[in-house]
């Protein structure tokens, strides 16, 4: 009996099937093989023995954390800067110093934020000898330099800074990404947090092995997590100048959507962060029901990226790597409702994403004139309208020091790594 055109029909319905069964293991595979190829490639120098992670050079920090942020994370990594400055609100002695110095009002807080986040982006995207992780670092100093010599801001405070930088780094990764970090990785992070605080003058006396000095990367990593989260449960309490900086960061730029928005948004902003800060904060707790969405994208995501999505081969680039050939400045290309230092192209300015940033009530590249610095940022002179112009030649002096230190290769090498 010849077979019927359905026998036929079903026959090659089976054939595709097994087709697209065998294209579809072979693509998983491929993902498996290709997926952990970047965190093989990191490890493999230190792995069985060949050598210790106190022999990991600055430079070889450096190399690991722009593979991390530029390939591997770079939606934690972003989300890290932005939780770790939402957090800075929840230190009483820093909210009442945004508050005094009038960076925490409408008008002010959006450059401030921004001011900040490109300075975190220059110092974590740039080598520790190249002229760009110099200058931001010197531009934090000097803005830093009055306001810790008035006792304003104190060392606890800013060694928190650092640590909150580097934890939320890790916790991030941690809860929300596809794999954890290694421990080569967290000593990478540890190096530069550790380079980062000496060029920045922060003692690390607070910290248990400051005297005898820190056997690697990974050990100051974890010493200076553990000593932040400590410094968070003595210190974070919800006073009025907290509340204050969350209403100004997070509420003001959401002051055109319906309120209902705002409250899932403080939640959702209240999921990310432990209950000691989400009190500091005065952050609303979010419900079961949040938390269970929440939980399911999260978990979505990480699924999708491990099994189901190829490795990144094109870099995430959080800095322009050239500045303006006209104005010498750098653009700045970060999403949001006040539009700093971004250049006013066309897309930017009429493209869906301006009309959506308009109907939220914000503003787009080029509006008001000169406002929001349209022609880019200068490192010698960002930061606050106050200051805007100031400190050059404070800042030409420190960048002699940090250029000299910037020489050390290796900074773990020596039984005493204390600062």
């Amino acid at each position: 009996m010849d077979p019927s055109p359905l026998d036929h029909l079903l026959l090659l319905l089976l054939l595709l099937l097994l087709l697209l069964l065998l294209l579809l293991t072979a693509y998983i595979t491929t993902v498996r093989l290709l997926r952990y190829r970047r965190k093989q490639a990191i490890e493999a120098p230190f792995l069985h023995g060949k050598r210790p992670l106190s022999s990991m050079t600055t430079q070889e920090a450096h190399t690991i954390i722009t593979q991390l942020q530029e390939l591997e994370f770079p939606y934690a990594f972003s989300k890290a800067r932005r939780i770790a400055l939402l957090k800075a609100g929840g230190i009483p002695t820093m909210s009442q110093l945004f508050a005094a110095t009038g960076q925490n009002n409408k008008r002010n807080s959006g450059k401030r934020a921004v001011d900040t986040e490109v300075l975190l982006r220059e110092v974590q995207s740039k080598p520790r000898d190249s002229d760009r992780y110099i200058m931001a670092v010197a531009r934090m100093n000097y803005l830093h330099a009055r306001y810790r010599a008035a006792h304003k801001i104190t060392d606890p405070d800013l060694l928190h800074t650092l640590g909150d930088g580097l934890s939320e780094i890790l916790t991030v990764i941690s809860r929300d990404e596809w794999r954890s970090l290694t421990d080569v990785e967290k000593c990478a992070l540890g190096i530069f947090h550790k380079n980062l605080g000496e060029d920045m003058d922060i003692p690390f006396t607070s910290l248990s092995s400051h005297e005898e000095g820190w056997r690697d990367g990974l050990h100051f990593a974890k010493e200076l997590c553990e000593w932040t989260m400590r410094y968070e449960e003595d210190v974070a309490r919800p006073v009025e100048t907290n509340d204050r900086y969350v209403r100004v960061y997070v509420d003001g730029g959401l002051e055109k959507v319906p309120g209902f928005v705002r409250g899932v948004v403080r939640r959702v902003l209240a999921a990310q962060v432990d209950g000691v800060m989400r009190g500091a904060l005065w952050l609303e707790q979010p419900g079961p029901v949040l938390l269970f969405i929440l939980g399911c994208i999260r978990q979505t995501r990480k699924v999708f990226l491990r099994y189901l999505s190829l490795p990144r081969f094109s870099p995430v680039k959080i800095v322009h790597e050239t500045a303006d050939p006209t104005t010498k400045r750098y653009y700045f290309d970060r999403k949001g409702l006040q539009p700093w230092y971004m250049q006013p192209r066309f897309w930017a300015r009429w493209g869906p994403g301006a009309w959506l940033v308009r109907i939220l009530g914000g503003k787009v590249p080029g509006s008001r004139g000169d406002r929001y610095q349209p022609q880019g940022y200068d490192l010698l002179t960002i930061g606050p309208e106050p200051q805007r112009g100031r400190g050059v030649e404070e800042m030409r002096v420190d960048m002699d020091v940090i250029k000299e230190r910037a020489i050390a290769t290796c900074p773990f090498s020596h039984a005493k790594s204390g600062f």
